[in-house]
């Protein structure tokens, strides 16, 4: 899924053809109702991927002592989730502003690292970070809505939401496990 298909779904939404088209026929940078879509659409991808459903990485990093500088990270993390070393032992680690510190001392030149990342700043031709677990429907909501707001419309912005809340919420609803109790007779 691209954004360049989700603007389009948006605009389409929104009931403007000379967006969609605008949308579709956009190859550069983009001007005026374009740009601001555009930055809509980042904030919907960004609100999604931090609060929602984040984006997981594991990466293998050389070590250097008992400090890993986040920037030798391929992103930029937001939250570390789990450090091993190249047997696969769990090590205990401390999150600093620009660092991370290892607690234990372990053999190995190498570690692996498992933790979140904010997605990037898009273009209309870049493709979403978060397809994964969203559909396009659902961004388009969330832009929608964010365009609304930005524009002053507040009434169509809150419909908007709801619709956006609601399928947030169903989507949720589908990644946790569902588990039925077992039946005993007495």
């Amino acid at each position: 899924m691209t954004v360049k298909s989700v603007l389009s779904l948006s605009a389409a939404n929104m009931g403007r053809e000379d967006l969609v088209a605008a949308v579709c026929d956009c190859g550069g940078t983009p001007e005026g109702e374009l740009k601001s879509l555009l930055r809509c659409y980042n904030l919907v991808e960004n609100e999604i991927a931090l609060d929602y459903f984040p984006l997981k990485v594991e990466e293998t990093l050389e070590r250097s002592g008992s400090v890993l500088p986040y920037t030798r990270f391929s992103k930029a993390p937001v939250e570390v989730l789990s450090v091993f070393d190249e047997s696969g032992l769990s090590l205990k680690f401390e999150v600093r502003p620009s660092r991370l510190l290892l607690q234990e001392r372990s053999e190995g030149a190498s570690l692996k690292v498992v933790y979140t990342y904010a997605p990037t700043e898009k273009l209309f031709t870049d493709d979403c970070e978060i397809a994964d677990n969203v559909s396009a429907r659902l961004l388009s909501f969330g832009v929608v809505m964010e365009y609304m707001l930005t524009n002053g419309q507040y009434a169509e912005a809150a419909t908007w939401e709801k619709k956006y809340r609601e399928a947030l919420r169903a989507a949720s609803a589908r990644r946790r496990p569902i588990f039925i109790r077992s039946r005993r007779w007495i």
